[in-house]
């Protein structure tokens, strides 16, 4: 059996953190979601948020290590399941102030997941 190398530059970090939507930036909904994974290029996300692939969203992003972003991204795939909608995002404005936090906080996820 062939083991699949892994496509991604970046690790998967599996996180559950609540965060709000903001379609187009502009706030015409809000909505809450799970982060099933994040990397240094994009995320996951699913949220009972409808939108089509090709949406730009903004995540507002308060961590239970205290770190608050602000991240722009854009919908790259979804899937649907049940009432909820998975998304799957890749960064698009990252502000270079908000880089080294988001290193940090997925270092610290990583760290966490590997203790559990």
């Amino acid at each position: 059996m062939a083991v699949e190398k892994e496509r991604r530059k970046s690790p998967r970090v599996p996180i559950e953190v609540n965060l709000r939507l903001c379609k187009d930036e502009k706030v015409e909904k809000r909505s809450k979601g799970i982060i099933k994974n994040i990397t240094l290029d994009g995320l996951c996300v699913e949220t009972d948020l409808p939108a089509p692939v090709g949406s730009d969203l903004v995540f507002s992003l308060d961590t239970p290590c205290e770190f608050k972003f602000n991240i722009f991204g854009k919908i790259i795939w979804q899937e649907k399941s049940g009432d909820l909608f998975i998304y799957g995002t890749k960064f698009t404005k990252l502000e270079i102030t908000e880089k080294p936090d988001l290193y940090k906080f997925i270092l610290v996820t990583m760290c966490i997941n590997e203790q559990q």
